[in-house]
């Protein structure tokens, strides 16, 4: 493992603890209702074929609410994160929610090493492939983990999105790149996006793929596009000058130039 990617796991790992006692991801919620899910989930699963009796995977699990949450929709589910600390906390969010999950620890370009067998669905959720260096390589591996005909589900936030000036509370600024990079961008924050609490790897990297990079990845692992969709709306407030709507979902105020700023996939791999 890099030097960045060594960072992020530990910048993850501290994530962790403040994740677990955050209001937004609402772990207490699994126990007290068993048939909870998490707002992710909730969003994604008209977007994706019926996933009951389906093997799937989500790489980059994190904490592990959606990956339970999938569960309960009646796939066989499988979680992977690189965070130890994360898949402990997604053990024991498991173990109390009383919905069956395998998790594993392993980097997301290990996946494929370290699980057994083939998926008939991939499942990626938003704010995680910004974490890899190589959108090339984690089409391969999502591909490798799919039997013929599985698909890939993913949403994200949109690179244009990602390219702009968050700070900026007046004008859309571009800031950040847009196509892949071979440096990341470097981050240093004490705190994470949800909860309270201070971080003691503050340190992470990041990289924004373009849309066109994206999926030329996904076609040439061997997957055929069903759908794609844009947004312009996120679930987080990506720039200062967004407003909160009744939905509980973030937008540019009425009357600013729009852009995408999120982008849903499903593909198909083929037989």
């Amino acid at each position: 493992m890099d030097e960045h990617r060594a960072a992020n796991r530990a910048n993850w790992d501290a994530r962790v603890p403040i994740h677990i006692a955050s209001d937004e991801y609402g772990f207490h919620k699994y126990a007290a209702d068993l048939t909870h899910l998490s707002s992710v989930v909730r969003f994604d699963k008209d977007k994706m074929p019926n996933l009951a009796g389906k093997r799937l995977v989500h790489l980059q699990c994190h904490i592990g609410t959606d990956t339970v949450s999938l569960a309960r929709l009646g796939a066989d589910v499988t979680g992977v994160d690189f965070s130890e600390n994360a898949i402990e906390a997604a053990k024991e969010l498991s173990r109390s929610g009383g919905t069956p999950v395998d998790f594993v620890v392993s980097e997301l370009y290990d996946s494929r090493k370290n699980l057994e067998g083939l998926f008939d669905v991939v499942y990626t959720g938003v704010g995680a492939i910004n974490w890899l260096s190589d959108i090339r390589k984690w089409a391969e591996v999502v591909s490798s983990l799919l039997k013929p005909g599985g698909f890939l589900f993913i949403r994200e936030g949109h690179p244009i999105g990602w390219t702009l000036d968050e700070s900026d509370s007046e004008k859309l600024v571009i800031r950040y790149p847009y196509f892949e990079t071979e440096f990341p961008n470097a981050w240093t924050e004490d705190t994470t996006y949800v909860g309270s609490g201070t971080l003691d790897a503050p340190q992470s990297f990041d990289w924004n793929h373009g849309m066109a990079e994206i999926l030329q990845a996904v076609i040439d692992a061997g997957m055929s596009i069903d759908r794609v969709e844009e947004y312009d709306f996120c679930e987080w407030k990506m720039t200062e000058q967004m407003v909160l709507g009744d939905d509980g979902l973030w937008r540019l105020p009425e009357g600013h130039n729009r852009v995408p700023l999120m982008w849903s996939l499903l593909a198909t791999k083929s037989a």
